[in-house]
């Protein structure tokens, strides 16, 4: 079922950050030759959920990344994994990371056929040289919403984010459909982090699954989840009211 999204709601699952320390791994980032530089980090937080008798602690590692796009644009994307030489963007190629980061596609660079022309001793009977139709190019893709990257899969609290692309897109009045594993879910733009995406995990999903995104009807992601970093990160602690 669509639901319309409106950044002024609150989700009743949102969690109220109380404390958050990162701590960085090395003092200068790691720089591929494609262009990437990541600067590895961990978070450690204690959330308290509203309308909840429990807390929970969360450990999140990760990385701050920096990639300048063809066009002079600097992207800062954020992934959910620390960077180093043996991840799979440090090897990605240029085409890759402009795909993901900048949303540029390659395009094929259409040819046009030589022209044919017969000749006759004859003027009068020389043909007309005929030309071959210019190939029509593929429509541009919509522009992608996510950025295949997550924050946080929490299974126990059956909770995802998903990272959005820079700019973050305005999501006021659109339509917002997300299916994980055939499943349609619930999703809101994280009112702690409104670069975030937070979904709920469907009951019996396991990854990993596939993630489909419909903005306005029109698809703009459909990618596989690998469910890398999904654990039972929160480990519910009953509180007694004094």
């Amino acid at each position: 079922m669509s639901r319309k999204i409106k950044l002024f709601l609150t989700l009743g699952f949102s969690a109220l950050l109380l404390t958050m320390c990162r701590i960085y791994e090395q003092s200068e980032p790691v720089t591929s030759t494609n262009g990437l530089s990541c600067q590895s980090y961990t978070d450690y937080g204690f959330f308290e959920w509203r309308g909840e008798e429990y807390r929970y602690y969360v450990k999140e590692e990760g990385a701050e990344c920096s990639y300048i796009c063809p066009d002079g644009t600097v992207r800062q994307p954020a992934i959910s994994a620390k960077f180093s030489a043996s991840s799979p963007l440090y090897s990605a190629s240029k085409e890759e990371l402009d795909l993901q980061f900048c949303g540029i596609a390659v395009q094929p660079t259409p040819t046009e056929p030589p022209v044919t022309v017969t000749t006759s001793p004859t003027p009068a009977d020389s043909p007309t040289p005929e030309a071959s139709a210019t190939p029509q190019l593929s429509p541009t893709p919509e522009q992608p919403l996510l950025s295949g990257q997550t924050t946080m899969c929490d299974l126990g609290a059956n909770l995802i984010n998903f990272r959005m692309v820079e700019p973050v897109p305005d999501l006021t009045d659109k339509t917002l459909m997300v299916e994980i594993a055939d499943l349609e879910t619930t999703c809101a733009v994280n009112p702690t982090n409104p670069s975030l995406l937070t979904c709920t995990i469907p009951p019996l999903v396991t990854f990993p699954a596939r993630v489909v995104v419909r903005l306005d009807g029109a698809l703009v992601n459909d990618f596989t989840y690998e469910g890398i970093g999904c654990d039972e990160l929160t480990t519910p602690v009953p509180t007694t009211t004094p």
